[in-house]
């Protein structure tokens, strides 16, 4: 029996898994691969305390999968990635992807030994193309994706089936243009997310919890959803958002504090009268789960 693969944060317990596969993907090829000399000197576990992104792919019987990545100056990076399973590492690529997505980064690169054609092959089939190469000892090729933009924006009429699907709504007022209070997540081209606000006259406005597709739950995403009806909400003249609280929104319950939306009951609410209130870009210093 099969057993199924899910991509994770790296824990103390994958460490002697996560070694022998560092050690089989990268042991006497250390100069050649990015990152390799040092995860094998300090091995994953110190790695893990000096604060480098690892993720894993790991089963019921233990960790088949681990990548480590980072991010400057707008630039994803990874690297050290390796699988002794079967699409483990198609897996990890996807995860980290989503992960940069969700901190608003928009370029992923990595680097990998100009020797190694399989290599290119394999992340030119996801999507990677070279931007440039390294001479040396141990000549590289950059390899880099554009990944698609990650936006919450108001609804379009083109959003209209997309809505439908998520929500159950009929499309048809979709269709016929803008409905206010509509916003979607959109994935590049795709409306992955929905929520609407409703606004009352007097003044306390009320969210719907976020809609949300398949591979985007769980990401911290209804945070950033909410935070982009709060302009709306309050170029409209509202005192206060409120917002039930799902099961899948109490698991952020601390990052809706620290954005000022105070638990009562079973309602998040937001004052609009705040003094900290500012209406802004609603991703800056918001930390999206997965992101980091």
């Amino acid at each position: 029996m099969v057993t199924e693969v899910l991509v994770r944060p790296f824990r103390v317990e994958d460490a002697p898994d996560v070694a022998r596969l560092l050690a089989a993907a990268f042991g006497g090829f250390e100069d050649e691969f990015p990152g390799a000399k040092e995860a094998l000197a300090r091995g994953p576990e110190l790695l893990a305390q000096t604060g480098a992104r690892l993720l894993v792919a790991g089963t019921d019987e233990g960790a088949v999968g681990v990548v480590r990545w980072t991010h400057d100056e707008g630039v994803g990076l990874f690297d050290l990635l390796c699988a002794s399973r079967p699409g483990a590492g198609r897996m990890l690529v996807r995860a980290v992807e989503r992960a940069a997505q969700d901190a608003g980064i928009r370029f992923l690169r990595c680097a990998i030994p100009v020797r190694e054609a399989i290599l290119e092959d394999y992340f030119a089939r996801l999507g990677y193309h070279t931007v440039s190469r390294t001479g040396g000892g141990a000549p590289q090729l950059t390899l880099e994706r554009r990944l698609p933009l990650l936006t919450v924006r108001e609804q379009r009429r083109s959003d209209a089936e997309a809505i439908g699907e998520l929500t159950g709504e009929d499309p048809w007022p979709f269709e016929q243009g803008h409905r206010p209070g509509w916003f979607v997540l959109a994935d590049g081209e795709r409306v992955a997310g929905a929520v609407t606000l409703r606004t009352a006259r007097d003044g306390r406005a009320t969210l719907t919890p976020p809609w949300l597709a398949a591979g985007y739950r769980g990401r911290g995403l209804e945070l950033w959803m909410a935070e982009r009806a709060l302009g709306y909400a309050a170029t409209n003249g509202m005192l206060s958002v409120s917002l039930a609280v799902t099961r899948e929104l109490e698991a952020y319950e601390r990052s809706f504090e620290d954005r000022r939306w105070f638990r009562k009951n079973d309602v998040f609410v937001r004052d609009l009268n705040d003094e900290e209130f500012e209406l802004a870009d609603p991703l800056a210093g918001l930390l999206l789960a997965g992101g980091g």
